[in-house]
């Protein structure tokens, strides 16, 4: 019989496991995290989370973990951060199990909706949300390219680090960008100031912004997620081996990406907290080319960026030619109303694999 229980701290090591055995994808691709030391440190990101562990035969064999949000209107709505079984446990019905445990949860604490993100190749995790009743509302892309050489900066925008002082006018920015999106809730001054300095790896040294003339045109912050998570491939597909293989060979006479290896971790550096006026896509396009620049002595690969394919930065970002990964959007209802989201706001602390 198993046994679902709150999380404790005795936990951590039984999840570092079981994620390692887990990787996301099939057998063309597929990724995996360590989140060694701390498994559950990205939860303290977010204001209302729970854990369950599931035990059977006094083994841990999976566990699940979800927040309960509220949008700017009361609404309130669960997010799946993640959920994983023990190898040696599957095919119990334990992810059904788990599932069941976090929906019940947010009924009860008033969520309409839960939704979550799984990795398009991740063929196990598809089919249990299809299962029990979730629809893919959108897609989800994650679009990195490589750090590995200077871009050329503009003069037409002058760039720098963020201040304090530049808080308020980034927070109209920021507003003005999303206004409308689902699931954003406007940011005032002091709320932005303690998100920033409240999500490990980030915080207003890592903020820039563009400004044509002295107005703040563009925005764009870079969190370091290898405070989290270090990440790999655990089957690298082949296309991107041969890629490796031929940029291996170039590199002897002349600067090229890395292309990890297969089981080789690495970190990114994600863009987060981004926005820029309707009129200035070249400003944002400068203003990354300078985070680049930034970022060339750092251990990071990439940069990269998880957003739906109708907001604004998508056709900026395509200028760099980035390697792209879909994911998709699972919504279900909690409470009967059907509902569809025309845009969407892509949460950043979501996304941490």
């Amino acid at each position: 019989m198993t046994l679902l229980r709150p999380f404790v701290e005795e936990d951590n090591s039984d999840l570092l496991e079981i994620e390692k055995l887990c990787p996301h994808g099939n057998d063309k691709i597929a990724e995996s995290a360590d989140k060694s030391p701390n498994a559950v440190a990205r939860y303290d990101m977010y204001d209302n989370w729970k854990i369950y562990v599931a035990v059977e035969n006094d083994r841990t064999a999976g566990w699940i973990g979800w927040t309960l949000k509220e949008d700017v209107n009361g609404t309130k709505y669960g997010y799946l951060i993640e959920i994983a079984v023990h190898p040696q446990f599957q095919k119990h019905g334990i992810a059904t199990e788990l599932m069941t445990k976090a929906e019940d949860d947010l009924r009860e604490n008033g969520a309409s909706y839960a939704y979550g993100y799984v990795f398009e190749e991740n063929d196990a995790s598809n089919a249990l949300c299809k299962k029990l009743g979730y629809e893919i509302v959108n897609e989800m892309q994650l679009n990195a390219f490589f750090t590995y050489k200077q871009r050329n900066v503009s003069d037409d925008f002058s760039i720098r680090l963020a201040d304090n002082e530049d808080i308020p006018d980034i927070v109209n920015l920021l507003n003005e960008y999303h206004e409308g999106w689902a699931n954003f809730v406007p940011y005032t001054p002091e709320s932005f100031e303690a998100h920033i300095k409240r999500v490990p790896g980030y915080g207003l040294d890592k903020l820039w912004i563009a400004l044509s003339g002295e107005k703040i045109v563009a925005c764009a912050g870079l969190w370091d997620v290898s405070t989290i998570y270090r990440m790999c491939y655990t089957k690298e597909p082949a296309s991107m081996k041969i890629y490796g293989a031929l940029l291996n060979f170039l590199k002897h006479f002349t600067n090229v990406p890395k292309i990890p290896a297969e089981n080789e971790f690495f970190t990114n550096q994600t863009m987060v907290d981004y926005a820029f006026v309707p009129e200035a896509p070249d400003a944002m396009e400068n203003l990354i080319n300078y985070m680049n620049n930034a970022t060339l002595d750092l251990e990071s690969i990439s940069i990269a960026a998880m957003f739906f394919s109708d907001d604004p930065l998508f056709p900026v970002l395509q200028r760099f030619k980035p390697f792209v990964e879909k994911w998709g959007f699972y919504q279900k209802s909690l409470d009967g109303e059907d509902r569809k989201f025309e845009l969407i706001y892509p949460d950043f602390r979501d996304f941490v694999l």
